[in-house]
């Protein structure tokens, strides 16, 4: 019998409850599903058939234990989706600028190394930017992460000075769409599954549930969904061919002038997609939304085995 390793982290154990649909699939299957924390030193993860990286939720806390793990996983004799290298590359979000050289359209961004001796507010004057997202390069949830506007710029400078002594950081254009609503398109093995809106509270940028986000099942364009398959297969190109098992493409809409705060999703317009991240490390996937997505993963897994 097959036995794969579901990594999680050590706050969620038994996985998340989105996963149940997809976890009953494999079983269906006659998989034998370990949920296993990934920070547990004590795995032998070469035990495994294979190894999927779910609920890792926590790892951008700690990038050296995660950097650590991912050298064990390539070194193990199974199989793991993503693959390592694909891990590597997404969990610094200096992937967007690669992906950008490779056409796929996304924020305006100045990208700042750590220890830089650069002010906040002649980035944001240069660029003629009225509003900024600064968020760290390697985090998640909104970790970190603040909505400036260019006259708070200076006010902000301690704080930006202490994030740049200790990471690599991002400052991007703030997106006036993403208080319309943000889309997630959810793709296995390439094909597309399914897709949400995620939508912030009122007066609120963060479309994240633990912010005060809301979910809403929503049906992408055919002109939107092959856009985001273009981003999925620019990740493909730029990991030398490797496809991932799982992504999920992160972005809004523009509407014909290019404006970043145009267009409301489904709103029937012609619009550009403008990537905002492709998660492939540990994006929840929203099988709630779809019953028929954990079982589509469960056979696209099974068929890479």
């Amino acid at each position: 019998m097959t036995t794969i390793a579901l990594a999680t982290c050590e706050e969620l154990p038994s996985l998340v409850d989105d996963d149940a649909s997809f976890v009953s699939a494999l079983r269906d299957r006659d998989v034998t599903v370990d949920p296993v924390v990934w920070s547990d030193d004590s795995v032998a993860w070469d035990r495994f058939d294979a190894v999927l990286v779910r609920s890792i939720w926590d790892y951008y806390r700690h990038p050296e234990e995660f950097a650590a793990w991912i050298d064990r996983l390539e070194a193990a004799s199974c199989p793991v989706w993503n693959h390592p290298e694909t891990l590597r590359w997404n969990q610094h979000k200096f992937y967007l600028r690669d992906l950008e050289e490779r056409g796929v359209s996304t924020l305006p961004t100045a990208y700042v190394e750590r220890g830089r001796d650069v002010e906040l507010s002649t980035i944001v004057d240069d660029r003629e930017w009225d509003e900024v997202v600064v968020k760290p390069a390697v985090s998640a949830g909104a970790f970190e992460t603040r909505r400036i506007a260019r006259g708070d710029a200076a006010d902000e400078q301690v704080w930006f000075d202490d994030l740049l002594a200790e990471r690599d950081v991002l400052v991007q254009q703030f997106a006036g769409g993403i208080t319309a609503g943000e889309w997630s398109l959810v793709f296995f093995d390439g094909a597309f599954s399914h897709a949400v809106v995620k939508r912030p509270k009122a007066g609120d940028f963060r479309v994240q549930e633990d912010h005060g986000g809301s979910v809403a099942v929503e049906s992408p364009s055919e002109s939107l969904r092959a856009q985001a398959n273009d981003v999925v297969d620019a990740v493909t190109a730029e990991m030398d061919g490797e496809r991932p098992l799982y992504a999920r493409v992160d972005g809004i809409e523009r509407g014909e002038s290019g404006r970043l705060d145009q267009a409301e999703p489904g709103a029937g317009v012609d619009t550009d997609f403008h990537l905002l991240e492709v998660e492939l490390i540990e994006p929840e996937l929203f099988f709630r939304v779809d019953d028929d997505a954990g079982p589509r993963l469960a056979e696209a897994l099974d068929e890479r085995l």
